[in-house]
């Protein structure tokens, strides 16, 4: 129940308010009674009501000067004020003590009752919203660590932006990094992993990845050496090390410790691979080469630590080429499937930077790769889009090319011709589909924007996940679906007031907003003033 103070120096009005007024239906009761302002002020201060009556005008402070230190101390008690004028003064200073209800003398009970409601579905819509938000802060929380993981896991894969805005992100997650500090990946296996846990049930396995990866963390943190977490794969446990633990020697004094409290929990070994030391920003290119030390456990055996530096010579650079033109290869063949030319670019960059660096490859070998590259790619429009004489063209004159040009950076430039071209075919092909989906969702809006439709209302007539809509309309559009609602609605509220002699409450409701107040405010924000001066502007 809300619980009010009521304060007049006039006895007779509070007797009215006292007795008049229906404060059990309205879910409300009288905590106290003040004479003057200093009292209204002191009792508020006790007693923290959550509604404040009060006269304007009243011995020691006025009702505003009581509502306005009300205000400036942060309690959050609602105050009623009763005016036995009618002041455009007092309704403006009202406004800035942020008054939450206006009443004028002589008191009128259905006008009281009124403003009572009014305040009461403010408070009870304030406490909904504090408890909403929560929630989510709560569920936010409570999903921080998988978010974590996602993002740390996004780092060792792809660059993220800037300097700026990379720190920005390890600041969000509480990370011990700097944007600008070296660091180095490794990555970690559990040996005989088959044989200690994937035999013994999914229960075990999530036992004993949650348990290494805890226990690691905590060596990590007692050195304030880093972080750890897990991939989509299984079985690997990627380490980060910073600052002075990029050095040989201090990873050598956080693998043992490592090593002998695994031992201690039970009888585990780990086997490490480790990357590059690198700038944060490369983390990407660190962990492909713990990945690819890590595999040289088969040569070392169980309980290894394996450095990137120990197993690099000419002949590993190669494989290791091999296996990173392989990746490449299939980023670039994905990259033009989603019509994504600027990404196949820089794919296909990649991948010649990296063969003008494999020296020990044959010219005729290289030719050989990019041909590769070109039919498949070839192949696959083919087949999932039918033959297109201009894509075909393409293809003809860049196999001819590959054969007759002498240098690498002329392959380059006539297979780049050639996939760029099969990459606006696709892009031609997702914009066509994405121009028809944005026509959909206008369409909708445009039929159902008076019923107060919701982006999920859109999402299920047109059967596409709520993501996937707002990212094709912003990208077509330049604008959110919220904003195209709202831009129908306002588009829809001038042609009504202009046209017609409706008042702002039912234009309100004609477009589906639940008061005329939020109306207003909605309208006011979006053109500068509100309805009714928006009327009296319009020529008669």
């Amino acid at each position: 129940m809300l619980t009010v103070i009521l304060a007049d120096d006039d006895y007779l009005v509070k007797e009215i308010l006292c007795d008049t007024i229906p404060w059990s239906e309205l879910g409300m009761k009288v905590i106290g009674l003040a004479e003057n302002g200093q009292e209204a002020l002191e009792l508020c201060m006790e007693k923290q009501p959550d509604i404040l009556v009060t006269d304007i005008k009243m011995p020691f402070y006025n009702g505003l000067e009581v509502a306005n230190q009300l205000m400036e101390s942060g309690m959050r008690t609602k105050t009623v004020l009763i005016s036995g004028v009618q002041d455009f003064n007092y309704a403006r200073i009202a406004l800035n003590v942020q008054a939450a209800g206006y009443i004028l003398k002589p008191i009128q009970l259905k006008e009281v009752v009124a403003v009572l409601k009014k305040v009461r579905d403010a408070i009870e819509m304030e406490f909904q919203r504090e408890q909403v938000l929560k929630r989510l802060e709560r569920q936010l929380e409570e999903n921080m660590a998988l978010m974590r993981d996602k993002f740390l896991n996004q780092l060792i894969m792809e660059p993220i932006g800037s300097s700026e805005e990379l720190q920005e992100r390890l600041d969000y997650f509480r990370l011990p990094l700097q944007s600008g500090q070296d660091m180095a990946v490794a990555v970690a296996e559990i040996d005989e992993y088959d044989l200690k846990v994937k035999k013994k049930g999914v229960e075990r396995i999530h036992f004993f990845n949650f348990s290494i990866k805890n226990l690691i963390e905590q060596v990590l943190n007692n050195y304030q050496a880093g972080i750890c977490f897990t991939t989509a794969r299984e079985n690997e446990f990627v380490i980060i090390l910073s600052g002075e633990y990029c050095n040989e020697v201090r990873m050598a004094q956080i693998f043992e410790s490592i090593e002998q409290l695994l031992l201690d929990f039970d009888g585990i070994t780990l086997s490490i691979g480790v990357g590059h030391s690198v700038g944060m920003e490369a983390a990407s290119l660190s962990y492909n080469r713990a990945c690819n030390a890590i595999g040289y456990k088969f040569y070392t055996g169980n309980g290894s630590v394996i450095h990137i530096n120990d197993i690099t010579d000419s002949s590993i650079m190669g494989k290791m080429n091999d296996l990173k033109l392989g990746e490449l290869q299939k980023l670039l063949l994905d990259e033009i499937k989603t019509g994504n030319k600027p990404r196949a670019k820089q794919a296909l960059e990649q991948y010649c930077v990296l063969l003008a660096q494999a020296t020990q490859l044959s010219q005729d070998y290289i030719r050989g790769l990019f041909l590769e590259l070109i039919i498949t790619a070839y192949r696959e429009i083919c087949e999932t889009e039918g033959e297109s004489p201009e894509v075909a063209a393409s293809y003809t004159t860049c196999m001819e090319s590959v054969m007759r040009v002498e240098t690498l950076t002329d392959i380059k430039n006539h297979v780049s011709a050639m996939l760029l071209c099969i990459a606006d075919y696709y892009g031609a092909k997702y914009n066509k589909k994405h121009h028809v989906l944005v026509e959909r969702i206008k369409n909708y809006v445009n039929q159902s924007y008076m019923d107060n439709i919701s982006l999920a209302d859109i999402a299920n007539e047109i059967y596409m996940s709520p993501s996937y809509l707002c990212a094709v309309f912003k990208r077509e559009t330049g604008e959110t679906i919220n904003e195209y609602i709202i831009e129908t609605k306002m588009s829809s509220a001038k042609k009504l007031l202009k046209n017609t002699k409706m008042k702002v409450l039912e234009i309100a409701e004609h477009l589906g907003y639940e008061n005329a107040h939020y109306f207003s405010y909605s309208f006011k924000k979006y053109t500068g003033e509100t309805p009714q001066q928006y009327r009296n502007r319009l020529p008669s």
